[in-house]
Order: structure tokens, then sequence, then C-alpha cells
């Protein structure tokens, strides 16, 4: 049968991959009907029609195994591969009770300075005082972050957008506020409790008190009134008669 007469309902080519001893296959058809333009003898009459074809899947990314396509597909198998090593090395760090340790343990930082837009050494100003940096565990850099954000953009409205009061030396108008608060250390004289803007002052009344109303461990959790000293070691005060709500841990209830 001529070219010209050839009719084709259905051809599947196959073309070799330079990635593996597959092959790659793709499957033109047309409508059965013997008045109706066939789609696959169409492709078909063409006498470089195969390599068309592979040109086609190429571009398309149907046929990867060169043209564009291939270094996004390497590329992608790299990373995965990256990710499967990151995950097995990830897992074997977390069993190691040091380095968990470490992690929460107070050390050297830099932080994000909010109001001159560039990282800050943290504890730089103790340096020329006592020659004592202080340290600082992740959770109290999330900590002063919050009472910078609330200073700056809640409690007072910035001076400028491009320089916001930022030093805590300046702060003269943060308003009390009643947080939740957890135990983190108790002594004979006062106890130590962190919330959400950093650790406080808890004095020996309130320690009486809770321990009278429920239990006061480490971990015990109420909710307080507090005031701003940032004079002080602990940024915050619990207000006297500031305790407003106690919450037993598992292990009182237990």
């Amino acid at each position: 049968m001529s070219a010209a007469h050839l009719i084709i309902n259905e051809v599947t080519l196959e073309f070799p991959n330079s990635y593996d001893q597959e092959k790659t296959e793709l499957t033109l058809w047309g409508p059965e009907t013997t008045t109706a333009m066939h789609g696959a003898t169409e492709w078909m009459r063409d006498p470089n029609a195969y390599h068309n074809i592979l040109a086609l899947m190429i571009e398309t990314g149907m046929h990867w195994g060169e043209g564009p396509y291939l270094s996004a597909v390497i590329e992608a198998t790299f990373e995965m591969e990256e990710w499967e090593e990151h995950g097995t090395a990830y897992e074997k760090w977390c069993q190691e009770d040091t380095n968990m340790d470490d992690l929460h343990k107070p050390s050297l930082f830099t932080e994000w300075n909010q109001g001159e837009g560039c990282p800050t050494y943290v504890g730089a100003d103790q340096l020329g005082k006592n020659m004592k940096v202080s340290e600082f565990t992740p959770e109290m850099l999330v900590q002063r972050d919050n009472l910078n954000y609330f200073f700056n953009f809640v409690w007072n409205k910035p001076v400028s957008t491009r320089c916001p009061r930022t030093r805590f030396s300046e702060m003269n108008s943060v308003p009390n506020n009643t947080e939740l608060l957890t135990l983190t250390a108790i002594g004979e004289n006062h106890g130590v409790a962190k919330c959400y803007f950093g650790g406080v002052f808890v004095p020996r009344g309130a320690i009486q008190y809770l321990k009278h109303n429920g239990g006061a461990t480490v971990g015990t959790i109420f909710d307080g009134e507090i005031t701003f000293t940032p004079q002080n070691k602990f940024p915050w005060r619990l207000e006297k008669n500031g305790i407003t709500s106690h919450m037993k841990t598992c292990a009182e209830q237990g």
C-alpha cells in the first residue's frame, strides 16, 4: 500500500532510554472511520516521523533522557538523596542525649535588632559593665523578640517605622499583663517562672499561696499579673496578690 493510501488507526513507537535498559513507548491513534482525518496516519506519512516524534517528546518532557528536563530530573534526584542522608544524620543526632541537651542550654547568640534592622550580639552591653557576657537559650531569645515586638508595635506607637524604640533601658510605658506562667525554679525565699515575654520573679508569698492551693513544684502552671522590671535580673515580677488562677501539673495530679 502506498503512503498516499496509508490508513493507520493506532501505532506504538519505542524510543531507547539513555539512563537505563528500558524503552519509552508512545502510542498514537485516530478515529476508527474511513472518512475522518486519521491523526496517526498523518503523523506516519512523514519519512522522518520517528525522529520528529522523538524531538517533540523530548521538548514536552515525555522522554527526559536528554533535553531541558534531564537536568531538572537529575537535580531533583540528587536533592532527594541529600534529604535522605540528612534525615539519617538527624535521627542519629536526636538519639544522642548530649546534643539534644546542648540545644537548650544557655549559649552565645546574635539576634535580629528590630530597631536597627541588623543582627546584634546578645549580651555585648554587659561586656563594659562587669566583663561577663550573658548567655541565652533559644527560648529566651524568642521571649526577647516577643517583648520587643509588643513594645514597639502593640503597647507603643513607633516614632518612626525605620527606627522604632527597642532599647530596654528606655522602656517607660510597658503595661502590666496577665500571662500564663510556668514555674521553673523554687527557692527558700522566692521562685522563678517563665512566660511569653521572659523570666518572672515570683515572691515568697506567691509560692506559699500556690503550696496551700494545690501545690507549687517545677512545672506548675498558673495565670498571674506581672509588672515589667528591666533593672532586675528577671525582666518581670509577679504582682502582690497577682495570681488569678492555678492549674495543677500532671505530676501533681498523679
